[in-house]
């Protein structure tokens, strides 16, 4: 896959007309099997997390204070795969109202990675879902985006991504929808009513599990959200800004590490940490330098991977706008390495490491779950061994 200059997202891979239509078959015949809506099942609105190991926990737990600190008290779920997070952990939580929940009530799995993200949407306890990534960090509370005019009309909102699909990738044709330069999605934040969205939220899960097919395709798990309402013909609001980026000046060059995501209105609102994790940032680093832009009325829009470093980042290029960070970006900041002194001074830090080491040496020979879906659109358990909770 190659993410071009001029924006442009294209795969070397070529799909033979056999495999497409397979894959319209298949996914035509899937919506048959989708389940009506469980209404007794959910409830209320919520946020949603997946994490596990290191480096995603410590992510969450800056992420979730500074949820709680901007006064935000939704219900909060971080799904999590068995061992991937301890309980020592989770009692580290504890003074942040937050409910783990392991994807093993489900059934059994058979894989892990970014096809668990629609998986915790759609069986999280919440009708009204805010899913955020755990490298994504608020600039204010979020909970008003459950009432702006644009959700309460499509009951679903995404954000935008940098880059834009080759008009002549086979997803196009797959899901029957004409070719548009509309930018690719960027799932480190959704907003979702599951009631409204059932069927879509069923068939995005189902393009990742096919995942050997739809990831030569797609960026992981971002676009089969946006595919999967393309499918079946279902509108829904996007963001009409592009993502901004910030990051800091070498010399006179930009490294981008944060993309800065906006509101219905223009307003700063996620700073999502996707290219400079908490886990690798130094004590008192400040790296929040540095925002650049495109100019509302830019006709010249360029992205540039660089690599600054082992770590990649991004530059933006064409009719930009590069400016110091606003002032809430630095207290921001700082309150999240307070965040991040605090996690890695705890004895839990050090417990949960000793703990990773356990499970992916001492028990890394133990059988995954298999998970199998069965008529219904649920899951079932196929297998009869257990990971070992250390």
């Amino acid at each position: 896959m190659d993410f071009n200059r001029n924006r442009i997202r294209t795969t070397n891979y070529r799909m033979s007309p056999y495999e497409i239509t397979f894959l319209i078959q298949d996914w035509k015949a899937f919506l048959e099997k989708i389940p009506t809506f469980p209404s007794h099942r959910y409830a209320g609105k919520g946020i949603v997390y997946t994490a596990g190991g290191m480096s995603h926990v410590t992510c969450l737990w800056i992420s979730i204070n500074v949820l709680r600190s901007s006064g935000c008290d939704l219900p909060i779920e971080v799904w999590h795969l068995g061992n991937e997070i301890s309980t020592d952990v989770m009692a580290f939580f504890d003074g942040l109202h937050v409910r783990f929940r392991d994807f093993r009530e489900l059934g059994a799995l058979d894989r892990m990675g970014v096809f668990l993200k629609p998986l915790a949407i759609l069986h999280s306890a919440f009708k009204e879902v805010l899913y955020i990534d755990a490298d994504n960090v608020c600039l204010q509370d979020p909970t008003y985006l459950f009432d702006i005019p644009e959700y309460k009309h499509y009951g679903t909102v995404f954000w935008p991504d940098y880059w834009i699909t080759d008009s002549t990738n086979p997803i196009w044709e797959i899901t029957g929808t004409p070719a548009t330069d509309e930018p690719d999605q960027e799932s480190g934040q959704l907003v979702l009513n599951k009631e409204r969205c059932r069927k879509e939220l069923h068939l995005c899960l189902h393009l990742n599990v096919l995942e050997r097919h739809y990831y030569k395709l797609l960026y992981g798990d971002k676009d089969t959200f946006r595919f999967a309402w393309h499918a079946l013909k279902t509108p829904f609001y996007r963001v009409p800004s592009l993502p901004g980026s910030c990051g800091v000046l070498n010399g006179d060059t930009f490294y981008g590490h944060s993309m800065v995501q906006h509101d219905s209105e223009g307003n700063n609102l996620f700073l999502h940490r996707n290219l400079l994790k908490w886990d690798i940032t130094l004590p008192g680093e400040k790296s929040w330098q540095i925002t650049k832009r495109f100019r509302a009325d830019a006709a010249t829009k360029e992205v540039i991977l660089k690599k600054l470093g082992e770590q990649r980042r991004i530059d933006l290029a064409g009719e930009t706008e590069c400016r110091a960070v606003p002032e809430e970006f630095r207290l921001l900041e700082e309150k999240c390495l307070h965040y991040l002194q605090t996690w890695r001074s705890s004895h839990t830090y050090f417990a949960f490491y000793e703990h990773l080491h356990f499970m992916q040496h001492r028990y890394a020979a133990i059988q995954p779950f298999s998970l199998k879906r069965n008529e219904h659109g649920t899951t079932t358990d196929t297998s009869n061994c257990r990971q070992e909770t250390v």
